[in-house]
């Protein structure tokens, strides 16, 4: 099990514990704490280790070098392994190192379950084997990638809490829409006025009307809304880059 952190002590001790449902075998990766991080986790039961935040695909991949068995899972702070998933990482037979697992995530927005929009359709791959399967070097929503690789969802779902106060949601907003400008400008990507001015609102609808966001009510119309912002300051920040990129 291999966690990635920066100031995470609202959430590293419950992240811990449920990992411990499936391995003692814990290590936090730690990014550059200045909170409480570090001694909830190693009082919680894990290993700590000190690693320069390169980005989530790079230091995703040096953080699980100094992992003990070379089958990863993966998991962030404000993630929790339900019941359900440890018993299908149990009846695992780990014989396709190519093989990928993924699992649902069931996200939870202010204190309410989210079962509609984008976020009540969300699944992730993170359980894989290191010697056969690394994650791209994306800075940001970075994927596992492999030769001859395949994947398979498995039955279970981590729950998630990656809001628990409204000012975090425009943190969080901010931090990935430059993270994607950043990656996009590397990418040499432009900002196109359909980008900048049309895929917000397209977004906005299609997570509010079509993918049935408004049946979560306020959280529901909070997320499209955060989503529409998210995809503006992405391709706003990107026109930024663009015009004037750094020496």
């Amino acid at each position: 099990m291999v966690i990635i952190t920066k100031n995470e002590a609202a959430h590293i001790t419950d992240c811990i514990k449920s990992a411990q449902l499936i391995t003692a075998d814990i290590l936090v990766s730690d990014n550059g704490s200045t909170d409480d991080t570090l001694s909830l986790a190693e009082k919680a039961g894990a290993k700590v280790i000190k690693t320069e935040w390169k980005g989530f695909g790079t230091t995703r991949n040096m953080a699980a070098a100094f992992a003990k068995h070379n089958w990863i899972l993966a998991l962030d702070a404000d993630e929790r392994i339900t019941q359900e998933l440890k018993n299908s990482l149990d009846q695992l037979n780990f014989e396709n190192n190519n093989r990928v697992y993924g699992f649902k995530r069931q996200n939870y927005f202010l204190g309410k379950k989210i079962r509609f929009g984008e976020w009540g359709r969300d699944s992730v791959y993170r359980f894989y084997n290191r010697t056969h399967v690394s994650w791209d070097l994306s800075p940001v929503h970075e994927h596992l990638t492999g030769e001859n690789c395949t994947k398979k969802i498995l039955k279970g779902a981590i729950d998630h809490y990656p809001v628990i106060r409204e000012e975090q949601n425009t943190e969080k907003t901010i931090r990935y829409a430059t993270l994607n400008a950043e990656k996009f400008f590397q990418q040499g990507k432009k900002a196109t006025f359909e980008k900048r001015f049309l895929s917000p609102a397209f977004d906005f609808i299609k997570s509010y009307i079509f993918l049935l966001g408004f049946l979560d009510g306020k959280q529901g119309f909070i997320i499209a809304q955060s989503t529409s912002r998210y995809v503006r300051l992405k391709y706003k920040f990107l026109h930024q880059l663009n015009k004037h990129p750094n020496p």
